[in-house]
């Protein structure tokens, strides 16, 4: 039995996975002091418990509110029930519970969910450190350190790697919560205890390099290699066709005739012509596609009409040749061969050679193209493990920040390819070996069914409602109540809930040190213009590295 220094209150009423519970008339301050420690009373997000014979049952505070009437004689009625005047309630999210094995207060089995509920009268007792520290203890399976219980700063918060991982996750918070710092040491934990990892970061805004300095392989605009031939049909439609043709039909019809024959008559494969399919990724030169294109073309060169549309195509193809900006797309013939066991070695980190992350910086990508490329490696990562026969011993995790560019809510249609990339991973990915990370900013604008898929959940402040209404949608509703506490979280705070954590958790993320944050901290207005700065010399260096998109620091 717990002592009664720890006793805030008495169960009044149950209703499904809720608790209310009315706060003892003596509980007037923040803190109670037991075995040395200050425990806050009634604090949204603190742990307490009912004990309930030998079961220990175990909520989460969502809230709480008081009950005033100036006659203190007259009774209150709130939600059909008559309540004391001047009273003080508490709401509880039941999470967990556990069974008694002796009498010490760790002494007890601690499981998810709920089998025993509370009754009414029962008392309501604050959960200790050493209570907190068995319910919060590190799972028995390989795990990965983030931070530590908010509620009890002494206690570690540990991640199931594979559940993590193999179930996918998303990371939602608004700009400066610390979403980039938390994928950081997310991912600088996963290197460390798993050093030969496979993980691909898609980065918008080139904002990684400096958290990896030696264990990531940096692929930029200059160094990033695509070939078009990689490109299936629907991608090829993509960079050929264009968004703002998508219902030209005979265009369609007219790049596919070319590809495949392009593609059979490469010739370098060892594999057999008639397998070869219109997808097949093997090589094919541009020249060879131009050529084709023009002699179907040639039987209709005096009936405009007909040959408008080969000539859209054969237009599209010479304005992306001569475009500097798509080099590292559209190859020279000179350097088309099959390469792609080179290409996607480096990409995937297979081997690791002690670089087990790779960065895809498509902050230099053209916006008309960057969900193509974004497509192209979606899709690939999930061909490659679809095909590899030794997928469980090569898995792969897939991280997406700015999701909601690539994975829209919308409809929109130049979006389609990427997202239905994007679609396939988080839906059938874990049967595969492919993990999936979406981070995001504006959850609200992400895919409700892609983000479904995401079955543990990192929350950081997020003040906009509707991006709140809209992880609500995606939580459990044991714990949907807590997303009212998101405006309220501090920098680098969350609320992690789902697969990977034992229980729901509120988390404080570990610090990290200065020189191994992202590069996306703000910039120091208030100094930076007290203080005259710059000359005519640093805006002729910027502009040259405007003009030959030199990304060296």
């Amino acid at each position: 039995m717990s002592e009664d220094i720890l006793k805030i209150g008495r169960v009044v009423e149950v209703n499904g996975s809720r608790t209310i519970g009315e706060l003892e008339a003596s509980v007037d301050d923040l803190y109670r002091t037991y075995k040395s420690r200050r425990y806050a009373i009634g604090q949204v997000g603190s742990i307490v418990k009912i004990e309930s014979g030998d079961a220990l049952i175990f909520g989460i505070v969502t809230s709480l509110r008081m009950t005033e009437d100036f006659d203190e004689k007259k009774p209150v009625v709130i939600r059909d029930r008559v309540e004391s005047p001047n009273a003080k309630w508490i709401e509880i999210e039941l999470f967990g519970q556990g069974q008694r094995t002796g009498l010490g207060e760790s002494d007890f089995e601690f499981e998810r969910g709920i089998s025993t509920y509370p009754l009414p009268g029962q008392p309501i007792y604050l959960a200790t450190s050493v209570e907190l520290n068995h319910i919060y203890a590190k799972p028995k399976k390989p795990t990965v350190r983030v931070g530590s219980v908010a509620q009890a700063r002494g206690i570690p918060v540990h991640l199931v790697t594979d559940d993590l991982l193999g179930k996918h996750f998303a990371v939602l918070g608004t700009t400066g919560s610390g979403k980039s710092c938390a994928l950081a040491l997310m991912i600088q934990g996963l290197i460390d205890e798993y050093p030969h990892a496979h993980i691909i970061l898609l980065d918008p805004h080139n904002e990684y390099p400096k958290a990896f300095p030696s264990k990531a392989e940096f692929v930029d605009p200059t160094t990033l290699e695509i070939p078009h031939w990689i490109l299936n049909f629907e991608e090829s439609i993509e960079l050929f066709v264009g968004k703002t043709e998508f219902v030209a039909t005979s265009q369609t019809n007219i790049l596919k005739d070319a590809l495949l024959k392009v593609r059979k008559s490469f010739g370098t494969t060892s594999m057999d012509v008639d397998k070869i399919t219109v997808d097949t990724p093997v090589p094919y030169k541009i020249g060879d596609l131009i050529e084709s294109i023009t002699q179907e073309k040639a039987p209709y060169s005096s009936n405009k009409s007909k040959s408008e549309p080969y000539e859209k195509i054969l237009n599209k193809i010479d304005t992306l040749q001569k475009d500097k900006r798509f080099e590292f797309l559209i190859r020279p013939d000179a350097d088309v061969k099959d390469n792609l066991d080179t290409l996607l070695s480096k990409l995937f980190r297979i081997p690791d050679g002690d670089k087990p992350l790779s960065i895809i910086d498509l902050s230099g990508v053209p916006s008309d193209v960057v969900n193509v490329v974004v497509s192209v490696l979606c899709r690939t990562i999930f061909d490659f493990t679809l095909w590899n026969p030794k997928r469980k011993e090569l898995p792969l995790l897939l991280v997406c920040e700015e999701a909601h560019r690539y994975a829209p809510r919308g409809e929109e249609v130049a979006f389609q390819p990427t997202k239905h990339a994007l679609s396939r991973i988080a839906k059938e990915g874990r049967k595969y070996g492919v993990g999936l990370a979406l981070v995001s900013q504006r959850p609200s604008e992400l895919s409700e069914s892609i983000l479904s898929q995401c079955n543990t959940i990192i929350s950081l402040r997020m003040s906009n409602d509707q991006d709140q209404q809209f992880v609500r949608k995606a939580l459990p509703d044991s714990v949907k109540s807590l997303v009212d506490s998101l405006s309220a979280l501090r920098t680098k705070e969350a609320l992690i809930v789902g697969e990977g954590v034992t229980v729901p958790i509120r988390v404080v993320f570990d610090d990290i040190d200065e020189g191994r944050r992202p590069r996306s901290e703000n910039i120091p207005f208030a100094t930076s213009w007290k203080m005259h700065s710059g000359d005519v010399e640093s805006v002729k260096e910027t502009i040259r590295r405007w003009r030959e998109q030199d990304r060296s620091l």
